[in-house]
């Protein structure tokens, strides 16, 4: 992969807003959506040789290759999850006590795999405060600092040249040698005490 950066001057803490934010509704909701389409994709042989992921204990697809995905989409999954369990009376009809559970420790997953790589990556930027008005109760944060980020449609563009798609259901070959069909959003959600499907909203992932 040829990685593309970018120097990018954004700044979240003053509560600036874009497609993904603000109360849950038809084109942010979406906007999540879109953003794990391409969670898991077909890699080769010798694309996992050269990240050093062993091929004896890697899942093969009955058509060929390997199951995969990059982390930064296991992240945004984490974050949509989060998102729609803040939201869970707009996404979700009813929720049982098996499915609050589940959720709960299902989350607890995901924060603890959000905060590793944000400890990793350790984003050292400066942010000071600033008064928007003399007579507010407390300053707001403000940062005039420049970020060097991976750029997002080049990353897109080579996950999209890679070849194969993985389907929502593809034909997985288990240790055994037998082939089965796998209902992909399994992998990110539990089978037996699953949450609900978002109401009126296909969760893909």
């Amino acid at each position: 992969m040829d990685k593309q950066y970018e120097l990018r001057k954004e700044y979240a803490s003053d509560h600036a807003v874009s497609e993904y934010s603000g109360l849950p509704n038809e084109n942010n909701t979406q906007g999540w959506n879109d953003l794990i389409k391409t969670t898991w994709f077909v890699a080769s042989k010798e694309m996992l040789a050269m990240t050093g992921e062993s091929i004896d204990n890697s899942v093969m697809l009955a058509d060929g290759g390997y199951l995969a995905g990059l982390g930064v989409y296991h992240d945004i999954h984490c974050l949509r999850r989060l998102r729609l369990y803040l939201h869970a009376d707009y996404y979700y009809e009813e929720l049982t006590e098996a499915n609050l559970k589940y959720l709960r420790e299902h989350l607890g997953h995901c924060i603890e795999a959000l905060r590793k790589p944000v400890m990793c990556t350790v984003d050292t930027s400066i942010y000071t405060f600033t008064w928007d008005n003399a007579t507010e109760r407390r300053p707001n944060p403000k940062s005039n600092q420049h970020r060097k980020c991976l750029n997002w449609e080049s990353l897109q563009e080579w996950l999209s040249s890679t070849g194969k798609k993985v389907p929502l259901n593809p034909m997985l070959v288990r240790p055994t040698g037998v082939k089965d069909r796998i209902l992909m959003r399994s992998l990110s959600s539990s089978t037996q005490e699953d949450t609900p499907e978002p109401k009126g909203r296909r969760d893909p992932r």
